[in-house]
């Protein structure tokens, strides 16, 4: 649920936002109530909610200045309901980074699309924020992966077969391979290599064969024409949904996740601003 603060000094006013309002239609809940920028300051610092919906013009401090003072302490959007027609409060309100400044007396209709759409915009944050501290997460993987490829082999005839089965598994890896398959490729024994594999390089064969899989899946991925069960077949699973199962067990977010990081990355990379802006 997305968490809300109201703060307005006319209590009437307050009691209609809070209690009139559906909440629970916008997936939002109203955590506190404040009735001046003082109260309302102190409530979101100790309360951190995502959105909250302020007046301008308050006793002890006004809107602005409790803006002001709440910058890069916390990190919330702002719906300010003002019943002044001031351009020099709506100008400090927009650097201030309020994402919408309606005038009293408020239709239902103006604030409820005003609501959705900042619920929408706060939605796609948190999203974000998942994406990026998973893909974080995946990078920190994707070292050891590498790490793991550019695995040097000494001279001796167990780090040939070593490397010759990881060979194999990247000449090999979209077909239906397996410990066994690779073991008859090397002629040598099934539990031979299984041992020597675990030792040399710490995964099983299944184990190598899963990451190698999901670091192709990875680069695949970043192309937005192609589709996840697409993927899932160029790099060796027949069943899309086992696929997806498999990666979001190793990446921590499924394929679709991951595409749609990739490709708001780059949106907001090519456009200069998030698609939110100005809403």
């Amino acid at each position: 649920m997305i968490k809300v603060v109201v703060v307005e000094d006319e209590q009437l006013i307050r009691k209609g936002i809070t209690l009139t309002t559906p909440w629970e239609c916008f997936g939002c809940e109203v955590i506190g109530e404040g009735a001046n920028g003082l109260q309302g300051k102190e409530m979101i610092e100790r309360l951190k909610p995502d959105l909250v919906i302020t007046d301008v013009r308050m006793p002890k401090m006004d809107g602005i200045q409790m803006l002001k003072e709440l910058k890069d302490k916390v990190e919330v959007e702002y719906i300010i309901i003002s019943g002044y027609d001031d351009f020099q409060y709506a100008q400090q309100a927009i650097r201030l980074g309020v994402r919408d400044y309606l005038l009293k007396p408020v239709e239902d209709k103006e604030f409820f699309d005003t609501l959705q759409r900042v619920v929408e915009y706060i939605q796609y944050k948190k999203q974000q924020r998942k994406l990026k501290k998973n893909i974080h997460h995946l990078q920190q993987r994707e070292i050891k992966f590498f790490k793991e490829y550019l695995y040097q082999p000494e001279s001796s005839s167990k780090d040939r077969y070593v490397m010759e089965s990881i060979n194999y598994i990247k000449e090999f890896y979209r077909e239906d391979i397996s410990v066994k398959t690779a073991a008859e490729h090397l002629y040598i024994s099934e539990s031979y290599l299984s041992r020597l594999l675990k030792k040399k390089t710490g995964y099983t064969f299944g184990e190598y064969l899963t990451n190698y899989r999901i670091k192709e899946a990875l680069k695949l991925l970043t192309h937005q024409e192609l589709k996840v069960y697409e993927v899932a077949h160029a790099v060796g699973y027949s069943d899309g949904r086992y696929f997806s199962s498999i990666f979001k067990k190793n990446v921590g977010l499924t394929p679709t996740e991951f595409k749609e990081g990739i490709y708001d990355k780059n949106m907001e990379e090519d456009n200069g601003n998030d698609r939110y802006h100005n809403i």
